[in-house]
């Protein structure tokens, strides 16, 4: 038979094994789980505007005037318009010609070839032989941008009147500006823009901006 003492060592040991097996537990249970690591990427995009494109206006300036005998000037050459018919003294007077348009009859015409498309002037048929007329044409990157220099082309002059519907669904702009040296800044031009292409008329005419606008619908959809 155990002792009493032996049965109190026996419940103490109990007592001490049951106390390390729960501290064991407890620390198990107790324990901080490892942490969990997550990697995330993100992606920016920006958009980038394009830049603009900037038309710069040429600064008005007076045509010299082309005696006979003298050759055309660098970036000219003699020839015909092909947009409309010269009328007297170059052709005959019939159907729309620039001469009637503009009032003044003319001695000669060159292509301004540095145009594209080419473009045209027109030298009346007296001294001094000064330019009359003269249709310039330029081609530009979209119709955006042709448009803006319409306006801007308009705004180097002075006393712009829109004309809208001048010619089907088309608007232009005439204006006051230099052509013919003894006229000032007074003569009157007519600036259009159809898709990507810019037209530009000059006169020599200080008296009536008309003749301008009616060469403009006479050569709208020709070039």
């Amino acid at each position: 038979m155990r002792t009493r003492a032996a049965t109190a060592a026996a419940v103490t040991a109990f007592a001490v094994l049951g106390a390390a097996v729960m501290a064991v537990a407890a620390g198990c249970t107790s324990a901080t789980p490892s942490p969990v690591v997550t990697t995330r990427t993100t992606v920016r995009t920006r958009t980038v505007a394009p830049r603009p494109v900037r038309y710069h206006a040429a600064r008005p300036r007076a045509v010299a005037p082309l005696p006979p005998g003298r050759p055309a000037p660098r970036g000219q050459r003699d020839g015909r318009c092909p947009y409309i018919r010269t009328g007297l003294d170059q052709t005959a007077n019939v159907g729309v010609n620039l001469a009637d348009l503009e009032g003044d009859r003319v001695y000669r015409t060159t292509l301004i070839t540095t145009d594209h498309p080419v473009g045209c002037r027109f030298y009346f048929y007296a001294p001094p032989y000064e330019a009359i007329a003269d249709i310039r044409a330029q081609r530009l990157r979209t119709p955006l941008v042709a448009r803006d220099a319409m306006v801007l082309t308009a705004r180097t002059g002075t006393e712009p009147i829109t004309e809208r519907h001048f010619h089907g669904a088309l608007t232009g702009i005439l204006f006051r500006t230099r052509f013919f040296a003894p006229d000032g800044d007074r003569d009157w031009a007519f600036v259009f823009a159809d898709g990507r292409l810019l037209v530009t008329v000059h006169t020599q005419r200080d008296d009536t901006s008309r003749s301008a606008l009616y060469i403009g619908q006479a050569i709208a959809g020709r070039i």
